[in-house]
This record gives structure tokens, sequence and C-alpha cells, in this order.
């Protein structure tokens, strides 16, 4: 296949193979001897409690009982066996990107903590790459994917879908007792890390308390590459110190009819890096001899949630929150440097990154019938703040004489001016059941209003000069959706939805400004940016027996003025990006029109009898750019999770899980997008995205409960020890070595909890 052709539709063919051996063998009626699959209650799908079956969603639910059985250390491992959903960042510095949810990422998917955003992912440069790794899931109750377009009832960046995490309570460790203690120690093998949990729970009715505290520590993640040495070609991994200290404090007063919980969350990562992959690299003529980092991200939450439940004339159902959170990224670098005339410099760069958001939400729920239907409806409105800034600064100095050495750049400098985003929104939506509830029907619409304030200080324009000024803007825009459940007979059921998603231009991409004259480049502000938007349709059939179910579901999203950060500057298009005025290469965020994501999710579990279970899971996608007809790279290739589990008793189980993954071939995958000198790896613009191969790998869990109070979860992973790349991750290789990208191969890993 030729670069620019139509995606190969072979995985279609071979997903539509899967659903047939497993359709094949489902039991269809009802057998009064097989036990009811437990019932699975979803949040996020209506921001109502609602069973997984009866939403026009598809959407995941993992519990904090699966995040210690799957030994599950951050948010990677969180989605291990979600097909369709990935979270990348593996073999890169800067650790963990977002979730990715059916080819679209980053901050055009929403993820919540107990309803409050998390932060912002940001990168600028080489020395600058904000991610939104932000959680310990030792402090997660259960985590929520919901996917495709939900901006109708959660607003700007739920464009490719929400991801809501909720935080531990103190009722969900007392049950009815006063007191509840406990302690969790485990080791990964994977990156010789080790985790310990405390947790304590006291208080009975109205009043109870929750502490949860989680120090990890570990190094670089293992991988199989054997080539040891500097430069781009070194295959291990760079040697990697790092350490995370996590509180979750939680104080609830419950006194029927009326709820009051305050929270805080209180997260911090610190990581030391030796670069070794980057010595040696010579960037515009000066050899990189040493270079290591010293990062650290933070994250604060207090939030205040106030829940009445009662007759009131216009709601049943009141919840209100008041929060305010604060996150800082720093990211020190620091080189030892030799000149293209053997001159010995230092040189140190120092990127800062804060974002602090104060928001208060309010959401109210009224049930009413009219005639033959009845209604539930979900009003409120959401309000937020949030003020981002970003500093760089560092200096270069003579390594003989300690003098400090011109910069090319100004420094101190800001890569987008301090910036203040107020948003408000009013959403509201009604479930309707009619025929005695066998169809539900789901509209919902949503009303955002956006406003910015950029502020140029002295630091901005300094570091930023000929740059214009920043652009204050606004923009208010209504989402819609509209849900449909039909329940042909008990356990067989359909649906359909259409949904609308946005995403608000981002202050970075509409004020970014900076000039590179030694690099020849500069990058130009855009205030002329539009919103993101996306339409969405899906429809799925369900199929539920005892204790068998079924989901199949398809799905076509169309995204319009897909937002490209730093792309060539159309303006110049004549002179090949060149700016005729300066001669230096320009760079702009543009809008891109029509890219189209089809695919297709299966998802699964059977009852098989004497204590044997099998669930699986696949998830086939292709996408393309409607004007220029090629793929997208975000999107991962066809993938298939099968689970087989076997119950002892009540004290004891194991799990053998078999992922399969598709090959990305090289038809796959769009060459044309250059990476911009501004985020270039090792300073590499023109390096080809290598295809990765398809792969099979085996994990196997076990779960022991040694005593009333002590339970044992062991895993062993990639049990065949295979060499594999992930696609998630290959995207931002570059020039470098490819096997440096691999996961760890085999591993062991295992976590003893003690309840007191």
């Amino acid at each position: 296949m030729r670069l620019g052709d139509k995606p190969d539709r072979a995985p279609a063919a071979r997903f539509l193979a899967i659903a047939a051996v497993f359709v094949a063998p489902l039991p269809y009626a009802e057998e009064a001897e097989q036990e009811e699959a437990e019932e699975i209650i979803t949040v996020v799908a209506t921001r109502t409690e609602r069973s997984v079956d009866d939403v026009a969603a598809t959407v995941s639910v993992t519990t904090a009982e699966d995040i210690e059985r799957q030994l599950a250390r951050d948010i990677g491992d969180l989605v291990r066996f979600e097909p369709g959903v990935t979270v990348g960042g593996s073999g890169s510095r800067f650790g963990l990107a977002g979730f990715n949810i059916r080819g679209i990422g980053g901050n055009r998917v929403l993820t919540l903590i107990d309803g409050v955003r998390v932060p912002e992912e940001f990168s600028f440069g080489p020395f600058l790459s904000v991610r939104r790794d932000y959680v310990d899931v030792d402090s997660l109750q259960r985590a929520e994917i919901a996917r495709g377009p939900i901006s109708s009832l959660y607003g700007s960046d739920a464009l490719g879908g929400v991801v809501a995490l909720r935080t531990k309570m103190p009722k969900d460790y007392l049950g009815e007792r006063p007191l509840s203690a406990g302690f969790k120690a485990g080791y990964s093998g994977a990156d010789a890390s080790t985790v310990g949990t405390v947790n304590l729970a006291f208080g009975k009715q109205p009043l109870s308390a929750l502490i949860v505290a989680t120090r990890r520590d570990g190094s670089e993640r293992e991988n199989k590459g054997t080539v040891d040495g500097n430069g781009p070609a070194r295959e291990l991994p760079d040697p990697r110190e790092s350490s995370t200290n996590n509180l979750t404090v939680k104080l609830a007063l419950d006194s029927e009819p009326h709820a009051l919980t305050l929270g805080m969350d209180s997260y911090g990562n610190e990581t030391d890096t030796n670069i070794l992959s980057d010595s040696g690299i010579v960037v515009f003529g000066t050899t990189v001899d040493e270079r290591t980092a010293a990062d650290s991200r933070d994250r604060e939450r207090l939030a205040l949630d106030y829940r009445y439940s009662g007759a009131l004339p216009f709601a049943t159902d009141v919840r209100a929150t008041l929060y305010r959170q604060r996150s800082d990224t720093e990211q020190h670098t620091f080189e030892q440097r030799t000149t293209p005339r053997r001159m010995a410099q230092s040189r140190r760069r120092s990127s800062f990154f804060e974002q602090e958001v104060r928001g208060a939400s309010v959401q109210l729920h009224r049930p009413f019938a009219i005639g033959a239907s009845d209604h539930h409806v979900v009003y409120g409105f959401d309000y937020s703040v949030t003020d981002s800034e970003t500093l760089r600064d560092g200096g270069t100095f003579d390594s003989t004489t300690g003098m400090p050495v011109r910069e090319f750049s100004p420094l101190p400098t800001r890569d987008f001016p301090t910036t203040e985003v107020t948003q408000l929104a009013l959403f509201a939506q009604d479930e309707i059941a009619l025929f005695g509830g066998a169809l539900v029907l789901s509209p919902g619409v949503r009303f955002d209003d956006f406003s910015a304030t950029a502020v140029a200080d002295a630091i901005y324009l300094a570091g930023n000069p000929g740059s214009p000024p920043p652009d204050d803007y606004a923009e208010a825009t209504l989402s819609a959706k509209l849900g449909a459940v039909y329940s042909f007979s008990e356990g067989v059921s359909a649906y359909m939805r259409y949904s609308e998603g946005f995403r608000a231009p981002p202050y970075d991409d509409v004020n970014v400004g900076f000039s590179n004259f030694i690099g020849g480049y500069k990058t130009l502000s855009n205030p002329d940016l539009e919103s993101e938007r996306s339409r969405g349709v899906e429809a799925g059939l369900r199929l539920r027996s005892g204790g068998h179910h079924l989901q199949l579901a398809a799905f076509r999203n169309r995204y319009t003025n897909f937002i490209e950060s730093l792309a060539f500057a159309p303006q110049f298009g004549a002179s090949r990006g060149i700016d005729p005025s300066d001669g230096l290469l320009t760079f702009q965020s543009i809008n891109r029109d029509d890219v189209t994501i089809d695919g297709i999710e299966l998802g699964g579990g059977f009852d098989l009898g004497g204590g044997f279970t099998v669930r699986l899971a696949a998830a086939y996608a292709s996408g393309e750019d409607e004007n220029t007809g090629r793929p997208i790279n975000s999107i991962e290739p066809l993938t298939a999770v099968v689970g087989v589990g076997y119950a002892g008793s009540e004290r004891w189980g194991v799990d053998a899980v078999w992922t399969l993954v598709d090959a990305k071939a090289p038809g796959d995958i769009d060459n044309m997008v250059p990476f911009s000198p501004t985020s270039a790896p090792g300073g590499n613009t023109t390096a080809l995205i290598p295809p990765t191969s398809g792969y099979g790998i085996v994990d196997l869990l076990a779960h022991v409960r040694v005593s009333e109070r002590v339970l044992l979860d062991v895993g062993l992973f990639n049990v065949g020890d295979k060499t594999y790349r992930r696609w998630v991750d290959s995207r931002g290789i570059g020039g470098d070595a490819p096997l440096r990208f691999t996961q760890p191969g085999f591993n062991f890993g295992a976590t003893l909890r003690v309840g007191l």
C-alpha cells in the first residue's frame, strides 16, 4: 500500500471473525439454574445512577477491587485490558500522557477526579511536556470511561469521551463498623518499584472520616532493548529514580436528608533522569556531552460536596460542589556541551507550568409523569475560573571561566501570556420512559459560554519581541444529544445515540509566541481559531442471559475544525513556510476540516459453570482526513483481550489474560506531518514513524484470601517474554532507537493487603 491510500480493511474482517467466534455459543434462552450477573452501575453516561445496560452509550467501569486484582500501579495499568482506550508515554522522560479513546486523546478527552477536571496537558520545546498523570490509583474507588462525544453533559474537552475517577469514601471501608484500618505493600518487577499504602477510616453515623496515604518508589521501566551506551542508538532505558506521595483525606457528615463531604487530595511526584540517549546528539553544531533532568509535578485539591435527598417543588435530589485545585509542574534540564569551536559549556533550562482552577457546580434531579410517560430530568450549571501560567528560564556558562554566555533567545520568557479562562454552562437532560419502560429516550442540551483574558506582562513582552499583543477572546456554543434504548424482551436490547462534542480554542494556541533566530524559526499567534467540534453516531446491541452478557457497538465520529498545533503557517505557503520579511520558518496553530473515525467494539462475559468464566473485549477503528485521504496516526490497531478465570472458592481464584494486537502497517501511518523544531525529539525533524508488528501476550493473575484479614494478589506479566512495542508509544520515537520504546519482558508483581 502506498502512503495516502485508504487504510487496509482487512482488520475489520478479522474483527468480525472474532465476533462470530464468541457470539455463536451465547445462550439465548434464560436458564433458571444460572446465576444472574451482578448489575454494574454507571454515573458518567447520564450524570445519574444507571445500569450500564440501560444507557445509550458504551461505558466501562473498573472498581477498586479490579484495580487491586490487576495489580495496577498507574493510569496506564488502569486501562491495560481496555481495547480502544490507551495511555502512552513509555520510553519518555516525561512519563505517562493522558487517555486516548477511540483515536482521540490529550486535552480532547475530559478527565475528572470527583467531578473536578484534571490539569491540562501542555508542551513547548524539547524541555517542557506537562502530562496528565496526577492521580494515584490506590486512592480510587472506581473509574468510569464513557466513549465518544459527550459535551452535552460535560462541555468543553469531552470531544472524544470522558474518564470519571472517584476517590474513596469512609463508607467504602466502614460498613457497619466504627473503625477500619489497613496496610498494603507491593512490588513490581516492571520498574523495580515498591508501594506502601495505609488507610484509616473511623466514625459512625452521622460523622466519619478517612485517610489514605500512599508512597511509591521506583526506577526506569524495563524494556527489551540490548544496546547500552549513549546517544539516540541506545536501546536500554535511560536510568531514572522516581518517588510519589499521595494523600487523600475525607470528612463526611451524613444526616438524612443532608450529606456533606469535605475532601482533600495532595499528589506529588519527583523524578530524576540521566538522559543517556541524548548524549552525543548535535544541536545546531553544538554537541550535548551529558544531559540530566530533575522533574516534579504536584496537584492539590480541596472540595466541599453537599447533597440533599428529599421532596422539594423543583427537585428530589440536589448536589452542589465547591472546589479549588492547583497544579505545578517543574522540569529542569542540565547539560554539559561542546561548541563547534571546542569550548566547554554548562547549560540549564528550567520550565514551569502552573494551573489553578476554582469552581462550583449544582445538579438537580426531578422525576415526574406526564400521561403514559415517565420522566427523570437532570439540570444544573457548572462554573469555573482557570488561571494558567508558564515560565521558561535558564542560562549558559563557560565551563572554564564560569562566565555567562549570551543566549540567542531572551530569558526568562513565557510561552504564552498568563491567561484566565472563565466558563459558565447550563445543562438539562430528560430520560423519558415510554411503553411501560420498553423505550427510553434521553435528549439533552448544554449551553457553554467561554471568555479568556490574556495578560502580557513585562516577562512575556521581553521574551517575545516583535510578537503582536495577545488577544482576549470569547465564545458561546450549544451542544446536544439524543439517545434511545429499546428492550425487545428480557435480556435483549438495542440502543442508538447521536451526540455532539466541542473543545474551545486553547489559550496556548491562540496566543503562542516564540522566536528562535539561531534556529531559524518562529511561532505566531492565531486569534481566529475556531472551536473544534464533533458529531457522533453510535448503535449497539446488548444480549444478557443468566450469567452471560454480550454487547456489540458500531460508531462513526466526524470532527471538524480540528486544531493542529504549530503547523506551517499557511499565509507563507508560497514561500514554503518562510516569512519573507525576516527569513524565518514560521509555525502557527490552524484549523483542519473533516476528520472521520469509524469503528466496531465487542465486549462480553460468560459463566461456564464449575467456577470457570470467560470475558472478552475487542476494538477496531479506522480514520482519515477527508480532505487529504491520509490516515489518522492516533488510532490504535485492532486489539482483542480474552480472559479465562477460575474461582476455586471464595478464598482464591486465577485469571489468564490473552492480549492480541494487530500490526500498524506503513500504509496506515501518516508520515507527511513533520516534527516542528519546537517539539522534535533530539532536534530531529525528519524521522519517519516506525510501524509496529502484531503481537500476542499472556498475563497470569491470582488472588488468595490467606485469612479473613489478609489478601495476596500476584501477577505474572508477559509470560512468553515477548518483544513488542505499542503503537501509542511509537509516535514520539523520532530518530531514537525503536527498541527503547518496547514494553518489559517477563516480569512479576505482588501486593499484600492486611486489614486490622
